[in-house]
This record gives C-alpha cells, structure tokens and sequence, in this order.
C-alpha cells in the first residue's frame, strides 16, 4: 500500500512538474513575444511619425500572416491646413565636407541634426527629413497649433544660434539660410519595401525657395507667414525676388525676421526648462565631446 501511494504521489508530482514548466515556457514565450513586438515598434517609430506609425501597425496587426507584405498598398494620406513649412540649409556645407574626413563629417552633422531634433520637439515643431545638410520641419502637424508660424521662427531662430556656436568650436565659417511659408501640406507614406514620410503642397515648394533666395544667419519669410505673425516680430522687406527666380516669376513678397526683436520676445515668450539629464550641455564643452544622444538638456542658446 505504501509502495503503491509512493508511485502515485510521484506521479502526480511529476505531472504538476511538467505542467509547471510548460507554463514558464509558455510565458516566456509571450514575454519574448511583447519584447520583440516593442522593438519592432520602437524601429518603426524611429522611421515614421507615431500617429502615422500606429495606424500602420495596426492595419498591419489585422492582416493574415500568408499576406506578403509587398501587397500591403494601402495609402496613408492626410491634409493639414494652417501650418507652417521650415527649410534650413548650412552654408559652408561643401567647403566643410572637403575640410573634414568622411567620419568627422557625419559625426558632426549628426550632433548637429540631433540638437535640431531636440529643438523641434521644443517648439511643436515635426522634422520631416534630412536631406544631405538641409533640414526641413513643420509645426501643426498632426496636433493642430493656432501658433505654428511664431513655432517655426523660435526653431528658426534657435537653429541660427546653434550654428554659430558650432562655427565656433569648429572654427569654420559656417551658418544657416533659412526660409518659412505658411500654408497647407498633404502628409503621408510612399513605398513598398522603405517607407518614407513627406509633406507635399505648392506651399512646402515656396518654403524651399524662400530657403533657397534667403540669406545666411537671417529668417526668409513669406507674406502669409508674415500674416499668421500678427506682428509679434519687427521684419523688413527681404528682396526675395532678386535672389531668387522662382520668387521674382510668381511675384511673391518676402520678409526678413529681424534677429534682435525675436531674441528678446522670444525670451518672454519661452521660459526656461529644467530637465534631468545624464549629461548637461554647457557652452565650454567642446561641441564632439559634449554630446550625449541620449541627454540632451533643453540648451538655452538664446
């Protein structure tokens, strides 16, 4: 009798056993599985907008596993009025490029465009895409922002000063050409196998040309922007057509930010922010060695 029980109970234990560690590796399963599914999403996120990327992931999510994803077509397309459109482009860029090595020079301009980054989550502003040294951003998108034409100058105005403090430490003239319209964009994905994200509307074309027949280390601007302004900022007539082709065939006037103005207002207007960070950045610190990606401070460069 006893020996008999001895088997059962063994028996028994063995089974809960087995049950025991099929359900650990059940769940460790379904952990990898969330763990897996949230690198996935955090790359997604790193390519396209959050509201464009979850909206994909979801669709996505719903299909079949046989579907190849080649034949996922559907167009992600979405209007937006009452933005404003940001061109900067680094003058000095090519003579840069032939004074650095290739590993300096992307190093460089990827501090650079990361601060940019940061300055544009500052100021609701969304960057749309890098292309060589041109950074291109636009502020009341996908949020709507009844002062997306005074965000756009703030990130102009604090990108100017980051140059010139990058001009500094490099030694090197260097410095920004920046240009801002007003206006409405349509927004979504194009591809099959690499998604991109971009804005296109006749407006996003007059903000790169007013980039375009800008001048270094000034704020170009077109008359809507100017409009949407309400005279929160003194300008003065910017000569955009003699500059620029474009501008002088469509007839379209110009403005230019007056910088003084703008850095006392927009003093008043942002206050300062207090961040923890791993790293503080400081205006002493060499600009490749005071660069921490992952610690940007809110650098008051104005």
């Amino acid at each position: 009798m006893n020996t008999a029980g001895l088997f059962i109970h063994y028996l028994t234990d063995h089974a809960q056993r087995q049950v025991f560690l099929e359900t650990r590796r059940c769940i460790e399963g379904r952990l990898k599985l969330e763990q897996e599914n949230q690198r996935q999403e955090r790359l997604v996120l790193s390519i396209l907008p959050r509201f464009v990327a979850l909206e994909m992931i979801g669709d996505i999510s719903c299909l079949e596993e046989e579907v190849n994803p080649q034949e996922f077509h559907k167009i992600y397309i979405h209007q937006y009025k009452d933005v404003s459109i940001l061109f900067a482009d680094i003058k000095g860029f090519t003579q840069l490029s032939m004074n650095l090595s290739a590993q300096d020079l992307v190093q460089t301009l990827n501090e650079l465009f990361g601060r940019f980054d940061r300055l544009a989550d500052e100021h609701h502003c969304l960057r749309i895409k890098l292309l060589g040294d041109c950074y291109y951003c636009v502020s009341g998108v996908p949020e709507p922002q009844r002062a997306h034409a005074r965000y756009c100058v703030e990130m102009g105005l604090a990108m100017i000063n980051t140059i010139r403090f990058v001009r500094k430490q490099l030694n090197f003239n260097m410095d920004m050409r920046i240009g801002i319209h007003s206006g409405s964009v349509l927004c979504g994905v194009m591809g099959l196998q690499k998604w991109q994200f971009d804005v296109w509307s006749w407006d996003v074309g007059i903000a790169n040309m007013l980039e375009a027949g800008g001048i270094p280390g000034r704020i170009h601007i077109s008359r809507a922007t100017l409009d949407c302004l309400k005279g929160t900022y003194k300008t003065e007539d910017g000569h955009g057509r003699d500059r620029n082709e474009f501008l002088r065939k469509h007839n379209i006037d110009t403005f230019l930010v007056c910088a003084q103005e703008d850095k006392s207002r927009v003093q008043q207007i942002i206050p300062p922010k207090v961040q923890k960070t791993i790293q503080t950045w400081t205006p002493e610190m060499p600009f490749r060695n005071g660069i921490d990606m992952n610690s940007f401070s809110g650098l008051d460069i104005l």
